[in-house]
């Protein structure tokens, strides 16, 4: 599997994924089991009706993302909240459950090659937004997305906080993986990828194949432990390290 972190000066670098199941998260559980350790904050996306929990790795993180109804929306994005509801329902709606976030680089191209839209919430930081590959009409498309946050500052951010005794804690997963290395998506039809899904195969970036259902294939620390864990049917997801 080629490594989103190999190429010289890719126009993207991964950031994260993430996977919408259902409220509270209790997938977290088959993470835990297979050895991951789930970061202690809950994320509360204001305006967007949704919370998350993360497994943080040194350059990167997977997300599980769940409705919640304590959480507010804004009038500006309720057509997003009914979609991550529907995400979260993805065996029975047909909506992609996943998500792959990517952060701008030096040789990020401007404008990018294929349109793009952007989106502004309540729990993001001031001045900042998100912006979707995936295009509105094909909402249930895999998302694919860019990141306001720079890959060099997420990165030294998190050395930093590797470092602290308490913090770090959550990067010290007793399986022993400690960096993103590769991702796969699998889809049940082509339809399912946006166009922008050619760009990111073609720099090496993330995989796309079609197959049977869907699956979100992860690679950590380029699998030199040789090991692989199967989440299904709790998660949509493999992974190997």
């Amino acid at each position: 599997m080629a490594s989103a972190f190999a190429a010289e000066s890719p126009p993207l670098i991964l950031s994260h994924s993430w996977i919408v199941v259902t409220t509270g998260a209790p997938e977290r559980k088959t993470l835990e089991k297979a050895g991951f350790r789930i970061a202690p904050t809950v994320n509360r996306h204001e305006g967007q009706g949704t919370a998350s929990v993360t497994i943080e790795f040194l350059n990167g993180f997977l997300e599980l993302i769940y409705p919640d109804s304590t959480v507010p929306v804004s009038p500006a994005l309720q057509a997003g909240a009914e979609k991550f509801r529907l995400k979260s329902a993805w065996r029975e709606t047909g909506y992609s459950p996943i998500g792959i976030v990517f952060d701008r680089t030096t040789s990020t191209p401007e404008p990018l090659p294929f349109a793009t839209w952007k989106i502004f919430a309540d729990w993001m930081e001031k001045g900042t937004f998100i912006e979707m590959m995936t295009p509105r009409e094909m909402p249930k498309a895999v998302s694919l997305s860019i990141s306001s946050h720079s890959a060099s500052t997420r990165e030294s951010e998190n050395d930093a906080l590797a470092r602290d005794p308490v913090k770090g804690a959550m990067f010290l997963h007793p399986n022993g993986a400690r960096r993103l290395t590769g991702l796969r998506v699998v889809a049940p039809n082509a339809d399912s990828f946006p166009p922008a899904a050619s760009y990111i195969a073609r720099h090496g970036l993330v995989k796309f194949d079609v197959g049977s259902r869907w699956l979100l294939d992860v690679t950590l620390d380029n699998g030199k432990q040789g090991v692989t864990k199967d989440l299904e049917p709790d998660l949509p997801m493999v992974i190997h390290y």
